[in-house]
């Protein structure tokens, strides 16, 4: 088969793809365990209490160990930052203000380990303060970013396929991401560019038709398709920036939580050379080509491989490719446990209230994969879960 008729063939495959009309077989369902799955709610409540008091400890133990000592200055001594994260992964969990989570605070104060009480302006200025967000050692890592590095490590080895996907949350009701993102596509529905080069590539996230202080926040993050948990996430608050943009953070934080990946999927807005060359370096990636691909690899020799392996087996590929769905399930899942719009106007704090629901999944849903698949957490703990 000539060049040509390679291209042709690729193009066809796709189209039928991409127009729900290439038969292939679906995967089998999961079985689950709905009598485990009872206990997992059941427990829920506890299990993430105690995972928030021994993340964070944990967490906090890390960055001690690998920050120089700093001289206090003069003044009162600041509240311990690990407390104050503490409280807000708590009130990210009952999706409560301020006020409230001060009274959740004096409620759960003994459980969460947190020997001293605070105001409600010190949980709110948590949200900006730079020894919460933002660890000053060598690395710059944030606390949060580190519990979620923390939570990954139960799978490490075991995780070996992850999906990559963009989402929005919004700071008002009368906005939803979703029919936003559907408007936008239809928009450009019929435009088809003549030009298939990388550039011409327009991922940009929906904008919003609020002001700034109600507009969304914008997300992408990459997750496990078998166990569910986010491996890497990046945020920003400036819509035209991009899901590819934001990708190789991403991908980095990907690399550096689970060395021994194996695959990377996700939908077409992924799909530039460059991206494609860049992930094919340590995995095998599955991003869905246009309808208009060609086989031009433009110096980037995964490009070439990638659609090679569409065009050889188009159902081995996409039984691969059609894991990528679980990326938008962690995405509901995140919305519907989580959901609730932001409540911060200002745009770093609404950044960490996003950071805050991601991570609050993991410290979730370790708690479910402890009861569920057997998966016992690695980090020191007070108490284990011993069934009911």
């Amino acid at each position: 088969m000539n060049f040509k008729q390679r291209g042709e063939d690729l193009r066809e495959i796709i189209k039928k793809i991409r127009d729900r009309t290439f038969e292939y077989e679906s995967r089998d369902k999961p079985e689950t365990s709905w009598t485990r799955y009872d206990q997992a709610q059941i427990w829920e409540l506890i299990t993430y209490l105690d995972n928030v008091r021994d993340l964070v400890d944990e967490a906090e133990r890390r960055i001690i160990s690998r920050t120089p000592p700093k001289k206090r200055g003069p003044g009162r001594p600041p509240t311990n930052p690990a407390d104050i994260a503490k409280v807000l992964l708590l009130q990210t969990y009952t999706g409560s203000p301020n006020r409230v989570a001060e009274g959740l605070l004096l409620l759960f104060r003994e459980k969460l380990g947190i020997d001293e009480s605070f105001s409600y302006k010190t949980i709110e200025r948590g949200y900006d303060r730079e020894p919460v967000n933002e660890i000053l050692d060598e690395v710059a890592k944030k606390i949060l970013d580190e519990v979620a590095k923390i939570t990954n490590k139960c799978v490490e080895g075991d995780e070996v396929t992850f999906s990559c996907d963009g989402t929005g949350f919004s700071a008002s009701n009368k906005q939803n991401y979703a029919s936003k993102r559907q408007k936008q596509k239809s928009e450009k529905g019929g435009e088809k560019s003549k030009d298939t080069s990388d550039e011409s590539v327009d991922d940009s996230f929906p904008s919003s038709n609020t002001t700034a202080r109600m507009s969304f926040t914008y997300s992408v993050m990459s997750v496990g398709v078998q166990y569910k948990l986010i491996a890497g996430m990046a945020l920003c608050p400036n819509h035209s920036r991009g899901e590819t943009t934001m990708f190789p953070d991403v991908y980095q934080q990907t690399i550096s939580n689970h060395s021994q990946m194996k695959e990377m999927l996700g939908d077409g807005a992924y799909a530039a050379r460059w991206i494609v060359d860049m992930v094919s370096s340590n995995a095998t990636p599955y991003f869905m080509p246009p309808r208009n691909v060609t086989f031009k690899a433009k110096g980037y020799r995964g490009w070439w491989e990638m659609l090679s392996g569409l065009l050889d087996d188009p159902h081995e590929w996409l039984t691969h490719y059609h894991m990528r769905s679980i990326s938008e399930t962690v995405n509901s899942m995140v919305k519907c446990r989580f959901g609730a719009t932001l409540r911060k106007r200002l745009d770093p704090r609404k950044e960490t209230e996003t950071r805050l629901k991601l991570v609050a999944h993991n410290i979730r849903r370790v708690g479910y994969l402890e009861i569920l698949e057997g998966i016992e957490p690695h980090w020191p703990r007070k108490r284990k879960w011993r069934g009911p």
